[in-house]
């Protein structure tokens, strides 16, 4: 067995224990919901018009909006940003 199997098998088991309520040595990341309709409609956007400018596909924002999934990782760091100041972040973005 390889090292690289032995470390994914290790992580599949550690998730299980951790998914029964047990304690692990693994690091746990909790995404927790953001309102991102919230931050579109501040930036005076449609979900064409916001999907179309940070390059999400509007199906993913569709299913942010209700709830369906959760904005991760890079995710919620551009919906923070555009929170803050859409108007930068759509400059920076499309700045060449």
């Amino acid at each position: 067995m390889s090292d690289y199997f032995k470390s994914i098998k290790k992580g599949a088991e550690e998730a299980l224990v951790w998914k029964q309520g047990r304690k692990t040595g693994a690091r746990v990341r909790q995404y927790t919901a953001m309102d991102v309709a919230k931050i579109r409609k501040n930036a005076k956007m449609t979900q064409k018009e916001f999907s179309e400018s940070f390059s999400i596909p509007l199906s993913t924002l569709r299913q942010w909006e209700q709830g369906k999934r959760v904005p991760q990782g890079p995710a919620q760091t551009l919906l923070r940003i555009i929170a803050h100041d859409s108007e930068t972040a759509i400059k920076a973005l499309h700045h060449q």
